[in-house]
C-alpha cells in the first residue's frame, strides 16, 4: 500500500482520500479506523439507571433473549445498539466477533484453548469464559495473528 501526503496552505480541514481498484478487508478496516462515527463511549443501562461507558473498559459485548448487553469489570449493563451496529463502529483492531452473538475485546484475551474437536474455548480477564463458534474461528485468527 502506497502513502501519500500533500500539503496545501489553502486547505482549511483535511481530506482522506483512497484510491483503490477493489474494497478489500485492509481498506474496509482502514476505514472503519478513520471514521468520525467509531465509538469512544456508549450509554449503558441497569437497574439504577443510565451510565456512560468507555469502549476500552469493554471485556465483551453479547446477546442474550433478544437483547445487547456489554460486560466490564465493574458488572452487565445493557445497551440499546444492535450487535452489528456495535461491530461496525468498533476499532477491529479491539475488537473481534467470536460467534453471531458475541464481540470480545482483544485485550481482554487472557488465554485461548484450541481443541481437538475444533471448538476454541476463549478465557477473558476476570475468568470469564466463552467460546467461538467454527464460523469465525478463520476471521478470529487471523485477526489475532494465530
Amino acid at each position: 500500500m502506497k502513502i501519500e501526503l500533500t500539503i496545501d496552505p489553502t486547505c482549511n480541514e483535511p481530506k482522506l482520500i483512497i484510491i483503490t481498484n477493489e474494497v478489500t478487508d485492509e481498506i474496509t478496516e482502514i476505514m472503519k479506523l478513520l471514521s468520525p462515527d467509531s465509538l469512544e463511549r456508549v450509554s449503558a443501562y441497569t437497574h439504577r439507571g443510565a451510565k456512560i461507558v468507555e469502549i476500552k473498559n469493554i471485556l465483551r459485548i453479547y446477546t442474550e433473549n433478544k437483547k445487547v448487553y456489554i460486560q466490564t469489570a465493574n458488572g452487565i449493563a445493557e445497551v440499546k445498539l444492535r450487535l452489528y451496529e456495535l461491530e461496525e463502529k468498533l476499532n477491529p483492531k479491539q475488537f473481534v466477533r467470536i460467534s453471531n452473538s458475541e464481540i470480545v475485546n482483544i485485550n481482554a484475551i487472557s488465554s485461548i484453548d484450541i481443541s481437538k474437536t475444533g471448538t476454541i474455548g476463549v478465557t477473558l480477564n476476570g475468568g470469564i469464559q466463552t467460546y467461538a463458534s467454527r464460523r469465525y474461528v478463520a476471521k478470529m485468527k487471523k485477526q489475532l495473528g494465530l
